[in-house]
């Protein structure tokens, strides 16, 4: 069921199921771009404590999504992030076709972590963009491309989860790639430029990478949102939903301003030490300068409060990755206000749906 290429032709709409909300996006791609037909979000209700309870909130959420957008049932695109999937670029001296499938599933051995006999292996061959030299040319056989392993497990959750609301996973896909995929169909990327795309979202970041090779870096961090929340709770004694509240308001007339401020600080700070840390690590194993623009989306992309500090940690433009920029919509319908202001966190949907072209 995963399904790293472009092979379908129809239209499917791309679905996020995060840890804290399900977003939905179904777009139409015409001569001037891309239109959206449908966008819809819905949180997914808290229950630490409860892990059949946690799914059964997690299919209510994905139900609803689907009744916002106006679809009762149909097939669906899906992503998959975290410990259970692996994406890894490859390179390979010239093979003949029929090896390429044998050396892919051979690295895969060799650089995957997970059980391959219990996992998922799919591949894509990317066409170097320097091709156009007299050297690689003279090289155009040597293969590369981007490799995918997700644990048949974590595949059978999201399909069984869709099968509850009537729904079908048509494509699995993985979210860092739709996140680039997105990335890519929405920007103007210079072939000569490394960039990164980083979702913050509330349970974990994703950080990918775009150098001139054409393979994506990817890799995931084990703190988001609600880590930064559960500190700046623990900083100041304030519950998390007030804190929540606050960051989402982007102001507040508590006294405790100045303190929280701090909080935000100190809390803020070790995920954007691990971001550094990631973007120097790629320029040390690559051998580059570093990377050129950071693109930025995921739901606490929406907090400016850490846009702010991100932007002033990191040695690079930031940029905010907002689907809802470039796409065409209809934005005096009512369920399309909020898109512009909360279009980053619908950028991984957005990447999905982009994927059935």
């Amino acid at each position: 069921m995963l399904n790293v290429l472009n092979r379908q032709k129809i239209e499917l709409a791309g679905l996020d199921i995060g840890s804290s909300a399900v977003k939905l996006v179904r777009l139409n791609k015409g001569d001037d771009g891309y239109t959206l037909i449908a966008a819809a979000s819905e949180s997914i209700a808290s229950c630490p404590d409860d892990e059949k309870q946690r799914q059964q909130n997690r299919v209510d959420a994905v139900r609803t999504c689907l009744q916002k957008a106006g679809l009762k049932n149909g097939d669906l695109v899906c992503g998959l992030s975290g410990p259970e999937v692996v994406i890894r670029g490859f390179t390979f001296p010239p093979l003949p076709d029929g090896a390429v499938q044998q050396a892919v599933q051979m690295e895969a051995q060799q650089v995957c972590p997970l059980d391959m006999k219990h996992s998922v292996l799919d591949f894509q061959l990317i066409e170097s963009p320097q091709t156009a030299s007299a050297a690689v040319a003279a090289k155009a056989t040597v293969r590369q491309g981007v490799l995918t392993v997700a644990t048949e497990n974590a595949i059978r959750q999201q399909t069984e989860l869709l099968t509850q609301v009537g729904a079908t996973a048509a494509i699995v896909d993985v979210n860092a790639l739709a996140m680039l995929n997105c990335l890519s169909e929405l920007e103007q990327l210079d072939e000569q430029e490394t960039v990164a795309v980083i979702d913050v979202g509330n349970a974990m970041s994703n950080v990918v990478i775009y150098g001139q090779d054409g393979l994506p870096f990817v890799r995931d961090i084990n703190m988001a949102g609600a880590t930064i929340i559960q500190d700046i709770s623990c900083q100041t004694k304030l519950p998390e939903e007030q804190i929540r509240r606050t960051l989402t308001q982007g102001q507040s007339s508590d006294p405790l301003d100045s303190q929280l401020l701090l909080a935000m600080n100190n809390a803020m700070r070790p995920l954007v030490n691990a971001i550094n840390e990631t973007l120097r690590f790629y320029s040390f194993q690559e051998k580059t300068s570093g990377v050129d623009r950071i693109f930025l989306c995921g739901g606490f992309a929406l907090i400016e409060t850490f846009v702010e500090f991100l932007t002033d940690a990191v040695s690079t433009p930031v940029a905010l990755l907002n689907p809802f920029s470039t796409i065409l919509y209809d934005s005096d319908a009512a369920t399309n206000e909020s898109l512009k202001k909360d279009g980053p966190a619908f950028a991984v949907a957005a990447g999905l749906a982009m994927r059935t072209r």
